[in-house]
């Protein structure tokens, strides 16, 4: 429940919009400027429909990887050891941050959308026309609809909040000016049993089936996306972070002594909970309605799965624009300089490149769940498969994945043919100027490669924004099962599998059979798993949190190649760069500390260590 600053807040935007057509973080669209009341708002069959329209605008919206603040786009992924912008630095992401000086707040953006869909909920009914067209009508039908997916939106907002600052205030209502209490934070086994009731209670009146083949429903949420979300939830209430693993939360309560944190004592609940959520969700998609882009050409499909809508993508934003080249988003700054309008600046880092496969499904160094592949060499020199440049041992006998996700020197750039050079003096390299690259390796994944100038070329493509898709709920299944049954489910390796197979690579006990039924072996070639198959994609950052791995893990220098050497004169050489800080009480964001001031009577407690 929302403080009173919140709520006034909201209100008085709510009031603005309707009076001054649109110019607040509520977004009411222009056309209902100037209406008076909800009343003739919700006796209008064109305004009921703007407003329930508005509903879905807080949706993330994973194409914003360039910039570093917007919380529902994915800044996350620079906050992860995954990519290094000037973005990021700039906004201080990289640095000790407090409460008062922290960007990418969700805080009063959803829950303005909250009250957004509990009006619409209160209010909205359905609308007769008195025998006029289908146009002048919302049918009982529809309205069920529209309030099954209203609930869905507000659960969701609630579920992004909860990732986001741990237990939250819930708000199942809207309040009047005259109505406005000042409510504490609701634990977080309050808030995740609540979501779950309201995931449940909402999918019977969605869409029961995917729209990947109807391009005018692909972004209407079903069935499937609530029983996502209601699986995802879970696995977060199992995961250390929330499940009473977290010391340093153990000892927040509200001020009336009321714990927020559950003991730890109750986290094998939790764990079977998410196994069978999981399950079900699984046992749903696989009955017809989500698959795998898997036609055996892994290249291909790794490429095709982000590029047009398809059956494994659960739910996602479908048409969005990625840019245009030159332009200050994805596809811009993941254009090399030396490309037409290329900008460079979506920098990735070292510890991900390296993170990747070889060919043979083995790391490129001895790790805890798997000794080294003997495919890999930083002494040799070789050309890939279809081109005619030299490329660094580095770059050689790696898996399909590291090839659609990764931008490194003396690669064939798709539309242009020509080799890029990120090493100091080369086209693409340092020196080049703003936007230079300053880790020797650019982001790949997701990229269009028409684009550039030339016959067949174009300067922009709007492709999905892929909010979950499959792979992702058979590797937190497999996560799942194995902590579960501590590594003795023989579906953890089917499903970890069914993730490799796609890719290209072969079978995890395949490449060491002493994995199986070894609980950390199992665990930690999952994390690494995850952490490729959903590399850039605003997970990991939150994975690393809810593993409670973090402060070990970003709490240090990053690494990347030495990018002002020459190629043939120490180019390739790791070295550290960027220091980050990451404290245990980062693991939560702080509650602005504006709303905890304005908490009447103090009801609001911040963040341990905040």
């Amino acid at each position: 429940m929302m403080n009173n600053n919140i709520l006034k807040r909201v209100l008085i935007g709510t009031v603005v919009a309707l009076s001054l057509a649109s110019c607040n973080y509520l977004d009411v669209s222009d056309e209902l400027g100037g209406i008076s009341s909800f009343e003739n708002i919700f006796n209008n069959v064109d305004r009921t429909k703007k407003w329930y329209g508005q509903i879905f605008v807080d949706r993330p919206d994973y194409t914003n990887v360039w910039g570093a603040t917007n919380a529902m786009g994915n800044a996350w992924t620079g906050y992860a050891d995954e990519i290094y912008t000037r973005e990021h630095l700039k906004y201080g992401k990289y640095s000790n941050w407090n409460s008062s000086l922290s960007y990418n707040h969700r805080w009063s953006r959803l829950y303005a959308s909250i009250r957004q869909a509990n009006i619409f909920l209160e209010m909205a009914h359905p609308i007769d026309g008195e025998g006029g067209s289908d146009a002048q009508k919302i049918t009982e039908e529809e309205m069920r609809v529209y309030k099954a997916n209203a609930r869905f939106m507000r659960a969701v907002y609630h579920y992004y909040l909860f990732e986001m600052y741990g237990p939250i205030p819930i708000v199942d209502k809207s309040y009047t000016l005259d109505n406005l209490p000042d409510l504490e934070r609701n634990s977080v086994t309050e808030v995740v049993n609540w979501l779950d009731a309201e995931f449940e209670a909402c999918m019977q009146d969605m869409y029961q089936e995917s729209y990947f083949d109807n391009d005018q429903m692909r972004g209407v949420p079903t069935k499937g996306a609530a029983m996502a979300y209601r699986a995802k939830l879970w696995v977060y209430a199992a995961s250390p972070l929330f499940n009473g693993s977290w010391e340093y939360g153990s000892g927040l309560v509200n001020v009336d002594g009321k714990k927020l944190f559950p003991d730890v004592s109750s986290k094998d609940e939790k764990i079977d909970k998410a196994v069978t959520c999981l399950k079900e969700f699984i046992e749903y998609a696989e009955a017809g309605r989500y698959a795998l882009v898997n036609t055996g050409n892994p290249s291909e499909d790794l490429y095709n799965l982000f590029q047009e809508y398809n059956r494994e993508i659960i739910w996602a934003t479908t048409t969005n624009s990625w840019g245009s080249l030159g332009t200050e988003q994805f596809d811009g700054h993941a254009t090399p300089k030396g490309e037409y309008k290329g900008l460079n600046g979506i920098d990735m880092l070292q510890e991900l490149v390296d993170d990747f496969y070889c060919s043979d499904g083995k790391p490129i160094r001895n790790e805890s769940f798997m000794e080294a592949s003997a495919l890999y060499n930083e002494t040799s020199w070789g050309k890939l498969p279809g081109s005619e440049y030299d490329v660094y041992g580095m770059y050689l006998n790696r898996e399909p994945r590291f090839y659609n996700s990764v931008t490194f020197t003396g690669m064939k750039w798709p539309s242009s043919g020509k080799r890029v050079d990120f090493a100091y003096g080369g086209t693409s390299g340092a020196g080049t100027g703003d936007g230079e690259p300053n880790t020797g390796h650019m982001v790949y994944k997701r990229y269009y490669r028409k684009l550039g100038n030339g016959s067949g070329l174009v300067s922009s493509k709007y492709r999905p924004s892929i909010i979950f898709r499959l792979a992702e709920f058979y590797l937190l299944y497999a996560e799942m099962l194995n902590e579960q049954t501590k590594g003795q489910d023989s579906d953890i390796l089917v499903y970890v599998n069914k993730v490799r197979q796609r890719a290209g690579i072969p079978n995890l006990e395949d490449c060491n059979p002493s994995i199986v039924g070894d609980y950390a072996k199992l665990r930690d070639a999952i994390r690494r798993e995850s952490r490729i198959e959903l590399c850039t994609e605003g997970q990991r950052y939150f994975d690393l949190c809810r593993w409670l791995l973090a402060e070990d893990v970003l709490n240090k220098e990053m690494t990347k190649l030495d990018v002002y050497k020459t190629e043939s004169n120490g180019y390739y050489s790791r070295m550290t760069f960027n220091p980050r800080v990451f404290l245990d009480k980062n693991y939560l964001y702080p509650i602005p500390l504006d709303e905890i001031k304005r908490s009447t009577h103090g009801v609001l407690v911040q963040n341990p260590g905040w």
